[in-house]
């Protein structure tokens, strides 16, 4: 299906059909966009304090849907039917044997993982024993069948009936900033969105500390991408946007989650390469590297001064890069290298091939050091810790031995999803034992031993999902759903890899995806980009609603 398009050139007169076709495509064009703008903007930003947050927030996205399915379904109907006179008339429809082939010639590769994955979502909900849970989801998470259906519609919808429209990425980092920023002033117990649960566990008007790291690292890097592809001419949209990634490099340092900090080095890194060949590129990496060791510093600063006079307790990982040593020598070598680079290009003696070694040299050392470190870490577990005896230092400990303690608990709740899915049936293990069902499986259907030792380690939370979005799709929809999602996500990356934007924001959510979850703030936020990149690529055959090359996108920012 493509949308009715406007002729240029010689005029042609359009039929009543075709100019309904085109009026009821142009009212879905108008859902859509109003659709985006409540996940985009509203959604990041509504708020009504944090005791029940996360049900605010899954009640608003359902609202959301259901309106938006509401109103969309019966213009998308009638832009369909007039689409199919029209073709009709035309003498542009297919026969009905050539009709199959001709659809599924239409589809792309992502389009039928996609497809494939929301046949996945129903086949788990048809075989679940918790259909009432599975509808929309579990409580205050609401990732059921609804919802995940609900994306996969989204994706084609946005991908067939929507056009780029310049605003949508102002309008973004707008509503980004303002929620970075809040991120940043709560952590110093400054205009806190609920003062009587002011802790740890939440900020800005995101809430949940891991639904907000999810949300600052994919829209983060989209900024941090832009910056790095724009003019080296100093302009005020450069500052602004300079300004604006300075402000999220400050609240990813504070926020208080480590996985935001993993995420940050590898995209970083990945940044790095791409840099090597291109000296200009590799000048505005190092400014804003440059960035994020000013913005450390100024928490430094600010800490040192106790300029605020109080502040939450900050994470191990925000001591380290705000409050000690590590952040001036950051900073100085930074500062250092941009210097050094600035002077090289205007030399003309860029060091390409030093770099280029370099890079090669991390990109081997890294991960054999991961490697060797997960390798210790086996034996020193199945030792009972006895290559570690004299290491007392439990920060050090808690690395080296995998338990249910290991990694933010990531240990315990990895054990526990390996369980479930071990200890379901074949049929769901190929089917999963249902949308959102984790917790509903496991209270019901988990061993003795399985539910003791979640208790044990969580007490009287409820664990709705392990921690790792691959792994909870793994229970949630089986195999067959799992397969599925990492061939949307394969083909994605393999279709859009032209459009550097895409790539990086997908590399993002992949990259945090292995150490978090879905939730209603990031899962279809992943989906309407899907749909968007989508929409980019298909409008480069035909010549329609092209927005798929780095240049255009700066442009229209």
């Amino acid at each position: 299906m493509i949308m009715a398009k406007h002729t240029t050139g010689k005029k042609k007169t359009e039929s009543v059909e075709e100019t309904l076709c085109s009026f009821n495509g142009f009212l879905c064009d108008i859902v859509i966009s109003v659709y985006m703008c409540a996940v985009l903007v509203v959604l990041p930003l509504y708020n009504k304090g944090y005791a029940q947050i996360g049900t605010e927030k899954e009640n608003f996205f359902r609202k959301t849907m259901t309106y938006g399915g509401k109103a969309l379904l019966p213009v998308f109907v009638l832009w369909a039917v007039f689409r199919l006179i029209t073709a009709i008339r035309a003498k542009e429809l297919p026969g009905i044997r050539e009709l199959p082939g001709r659809l599924w010639r239409n589809l792309s590769s992502t389009d039928k993982f996609a497809a494939l994955y929301g046949i996945a979502v129903l086949l788990s909900y048809l075989f679940t024993n918790y259909r009432e849970e599975a509808l929309w989801g579990t409580a205050s998470w609401r990732m059921g069948m609804w919802t995940q259906l609900g994306a996969v519609i989204v994706y084609f919808m946005i991908s067939r009936m929507w056009q780029w429209k310049s605003w949508i990425t102002v309008l973004v980092l707008s509503v980004s900033a303002v929620v970075f920023s809040l991120g940043y002033v709560n952590k110093f117990c400054l205009f806190p969105i609920d003062p009587q649960f002011v802790n740890t566990s939440f900020i800005s008007t995101i809430g949940n500390i891991n639904w907000y790291c999810g949300y600052l690292v994919t829209i983060l890097f989209g900024g941090v991408y832009l910056l790095w592809r724009m003019e080296e001419k100093m302009t005020w949209k450069k500052l602004l946007l300079m300004a604006y990634v300075t402000i999220g490099f400050a609240s990813l340092a504070t926020q208080g989650s480590s996985s935001g900090i993993v995420t940050f080095a590898v995209v970083m890194f990945v940044l790095f390469g791409m840099s090597v060949r291109d000296s200009g590129r590799m000048e505005v990496f190092w400014q804003e590297m440059t960035m994020f060791s000013g913005a450390c510093l100024l928490t430094f600063i600010l800490r040192k001064a106790n300029v605020f006079s109080q502040e939450l307790v900050m994470e191990g990982m925000t001591d380290l890069l705000t409050f000690s040593m590590v952040t001036i020598l950051m900073t100085i070598l930074s500062g250092t290298i941009l210097c050094l680079i600035h002077r090289a290009r205007l030399k003309r003696s860029y060091p390409e091939k030093l770099l280029h070694r370099i890079y090669c040299g991390i990109a081997i050392a890294v991960p054999v050091m991961i490697l060797l470190v997960l390798l210790l870490t086996l034996i020193n577990t199945l030792a009972g810790g006895a290559l570690t005896p004299n290491i007392t230092d439990p920060n050090v400990t808690k690395w080296l031995t995998f338990n249910v303690s290991w990694g933010s608990a990531r240990g315990g709740t990895w054990a526990a999803g390996a369980r479930c899915f071990w200890e379901a049936d074949f049929l769901h293990k190929i089917f999963g034992v249902g949308p959102d069902c984790l917790y509903a499986f496991l209270s019901n259907e988990g061993s003795v031993g399985l539910q003791t030792m979640v208790n044990d380690r969580f007490g009287g939370s409820r664990l709705t999902n392990a921690h790792n979005e691959w792994l909870t799709t793994l229970i949630n929809l089986g195999a067959l759903g799992t397969a599925a999602y990492a061939a949307v996500f394969l083909t994605a990356l393999r279709k859009y890899r032209r459009n550097s934007m895409a790539i990086m924001l997908l590399f993002t959510y992949g990259m945090y995806s292995l150490i978090s979850f879905q939730q209603v703030l990031n899962a279809p936020l992943f989906f309407l980009i899907l749909g968007l990149c989508e929409a980019a690529a298909r409008g480069e055959k035909t010549e329609t609603n092209q927005m798929d090359t780095d240049e255009e996108l700066l442009e229209a920012i």
